[in-house]
């Protein structure tokens, strides 16, 4: 994927976390992210947004000196929908209009240039909410198998290498990873220090496969494994999953 099609992409799950958002209503609780309603998730995503622009806007390099009041006033419920929606629509103007040679935070191992890893981040943040608003409806449409595949290599080779990540094991294990409707191949190594991710194939302890779209939601612990087909150690992928998870502070 390059940086119009995540600009694409996040247009379009905007627009569908916004539907399902109405449709269920801001206290409908959120199944795939428990003791939230649709108002906190709205109101998560809005508020990354608004930080992503506010820090590509200003071209900010030190997120902790950061003192634009990005967020404003929250809305009320009946108008928390067009809240999100403006401030999506801000950020797609951001993105686009910031120089190729952009300078400012980024905060992912593999991220490259920051103009192109923010759209990246946002398309794929907002595809795994998007996810979450739909599972407040019971349904799940699911993520195109390019996008999915591009948001699998982005946590492996980007989030769980990070050291605050803690993926660790005393005994040196390592995760597969093989969509069957992708070319492309991921090898996770834990040991007792931070993974260490590498694209392509090889010796695994556990190797996981299935549709890019179950492979990226179970990884992210937005459904489980009943999808996927996991053979050697299964306790592999679970430890993966309950260390590889990130938390908006």
């Amino acid at each position: 994927m390059n940086f119009d099609d995540y600009v694409t992409a996040l247009s379009s799950d905007t627009l569908l976390l916004a539907t399902a958002a109405r449709e269920a209503g801001a206290d409908a609780p959120v199944v795939t992210c428990p003791n939230w309603v649709v108002r906190d998730l709205v109101r998560h995503i809005g508020e990354v947004q608004r930080w992503c622009a506010s820090m590509v806007h200003h071209r900010v390099t030190n997120p902790s000196r950061h003192t634009d009041d990005f967020l404003g006033v929250l809305p009320s419920d009946a108008a928390l929908v067009d809240w999100f929606l403006d401030g999506s629509t801000a950020l797609v103007a951001t993105l686009k209009a910031a120089d190729l040679d952009l300078e400012c935070f980024t905060f992912l191992l593999d991220a490259g240039a920051p103009r192109d890893f923010w759209a990246r981040r946002q398309a794929h943040e907002i595809a795994m909410h998007r996810v979450d608003a739909e599972s407040a409806l019971g349904r799940n449409s699911g993520i195109p198998a390019l996008q999915a595949s591009d948001g699998i290599d982005e946590l492996l080779m980007g989030f769980a290498p990070r050291s605050r990540t803690p993926l660790r094991s005393a005994t040196p294990l390592v995760l597969q990873v093989t969509p069957f409707d992708s070319d492309a191949a991921w090898r996770v190594s834990i040991s007792d220090q931070p993974a260490v991710a590498t694209r392509g194939f090889g010796d695994a302890d556990c190797s996981v496969s299935g549709s890019s779209s179950d492979v990226y939601q179970a990884l992210w612990n937005r459904q489980g494994i009943e999808n996927l087909t996991v053979s050697g150690d299964a306790s592999v992928l679970e430890l993966f999953r309950e260390k590889v998870q990130v938390r908006w502070g």
